[in-house]
């Protein structure tokens, strides 16, 4: 079967996921959420701005939305290896239309205050983290290792589009609709992945009970994730990124209105520059047959996004603002695809919730991150915290990737590979 996927073209693999009517029906609902999750983190954000005009209660919009991640990743992940995936999904979208709906009310009756976006912000970060690891292992359920790598491409270009999409259609919306309008676009584009997710059939029965207690769990789970130099690389990269260059993401409004001069709908266009780079990147990777060293990627990717986001923030012309976000995109296509694709594919079946869970749990690491450049951008400027926050995080990287294998050995399953991380020699 390997073989036979390697041979094919991109278009032939991809052609053989989508006639996969589950995977295409969670793949356009994924689109859909994923627009919608860009769209409402570049409202709120605007929304904040306008209500409070201070980029550290911006930041702090941020921190709501990722703290969640930092809480209750791990905990998800091991929700994801008990319960029924679907079902922790329907329940998710369901939240999600109710909860853009009460911020849709009090914002048509002018009610709305920075503390109801916080709290919403909050509740729907929550939504992402108990979601993020029940979807990426109901995808390996339904392709397979063989086309582990395909599938995640196009969950890149899925998250690419709605990055590309949210943010743009944001900012048309609030210049000629204003908020209100906006958001009765944000529910309709909810309600439509709610119906697509309802109509998938692979929902599966919900996992066996586990005997270990919470804390034991917790504990097979860290210890399980340091234990494989793969998946530790991958956790202390994370948490470097995501404290560091990820973060920085929560000021982009806020370094489009006071150091670039541009409106909302500029600003939602220069949010959405990521998005091209990061598709172009994410085709590419779908286009490959076979890909052995997912490291290199994923590493050559975090680099790039991070020199151009350097480069963004001492930027003072939006166009190359937007080429710099455009790279940076770029870049961050190759390490998002193969961020959870490398651990897919090293994790033990029954420990890959658990390993995405540590893996959101590093992601969450963002919250912390936000609060720290807000501070700072309250005390010098927003693009002055973005150089610093991503000139520390390049720092930081280069001795982590230095001694991980995931640049020296390929990734393989777990059977096929020794407690190094190279791959095992054959019996």
């Amino acid at each position: 079967m390997a073989a036979v996927q390697q041979n094919r073209s991109w278009t032939g693999r991809v052609k053989v996921l989508l006639q996969l009517k589950d995977f295409r029906l969670m793949w356009f609902a994924g689109g859909l959420d994923n627009a919608g999750r860009w769209m409402d983190a570049l409202v709120m954000g605007l929304l904040v701005l306008e209500l409070t005009d201070s980029a550290f209660q911006v930041a702090l919009l941020f921190v709501f939305r990722w703290l969640p991640m930092l809480a209750f990743a791990l905990l998800s992940g091991m929700i994801a290896d008990r319960a029924n995936r679907w079902a922790i999904m329907m329940v998710n979208r369901t939240l999600a239309v109710s909860a853009t709906t009460v911020i849709f009310l009090l914002v048509l009756t002018d009610k709305v205050e920075p503390w109801h976006v916080f709290v919403a912000s909050f509740f729907l970060g929550l939504l992402f983290v108990l979601e993020f690891p029940s979807r990426r292992s109901l995808i390996y359920d339904l392709v397979g290792s063989d086309r582990i790598v395909s599938a995640m491409s196009l969950e890149t270009i899925n998250m690419t589009l709605g990055k590309f999409i949210g943010p743009f259609m944001a900012g048309l919306l609030i210049q000629f609709t204003g908020f209100s309008g906006t958001y009765i676009f944000l529910m309709g584009i909810y309600i439509v992945a709610f119906v697509l997710i309802l109509m998938v059939k692979t929902r599966g029965p919900a996992r066996t009970s586990s005997s270990y207690t919470f804390w034991r769990t917790v504990s097979r789970g860290f210890k399980y994730s340091m234990n494989s130099s793969v998946i530790r690389g991958i956790l202390v990269v994370t948490l470097i990124m995501n404290a560091m260059a990820f973060s920085v993401e929560s000021l982009f409004p806020v370094v489009a209105r006071d150091h670039l001069g541009v409106g909302e709908l500029l600003t939602g266009f220069l949010i959405s520059a990521q998005a091209i780079g990061s598709l172009a990147a994410a085709l590419f990777i779908a286009s490959l047959a076979a890909v052995r060293y997912h490291g290199r990627i994923f590493c050559l990717g975090l680099g790039l996004q991070l020199l151009s986001l350097l480069f963004f923030a001492l930027s003072p012309w939006y166009p190359l603002s937007f080429t710099m976000l455009m790279l940076a995109g770029l870049g961050a296509a190759g390490y998002s695809t193969m961020q959870s694709t490398i651990i897919l594919i090293s994790a033990e079946p029954e420990m890959r919730g658990t390993a995405l869970g540590m893996l959101g749990q590093c992601i969450g690491v963002a919250a912390v991150g936000g609060l720290a450049v807000g501070a700072v951008a309250n005390y010098f400027s927003a693009h002055a915290a973005v150089a610093m926050s991503v000139s520390l995080g390049l720092v930081l990287l280069i001795p982590a990737v230095y001694f991980s294998p995931l640049i020296k050995h390929p990734i393989a399953p777990p059977e096929e590979v020794s407690s190094d991380g190279s791959p095992a020699e054959p019996a």
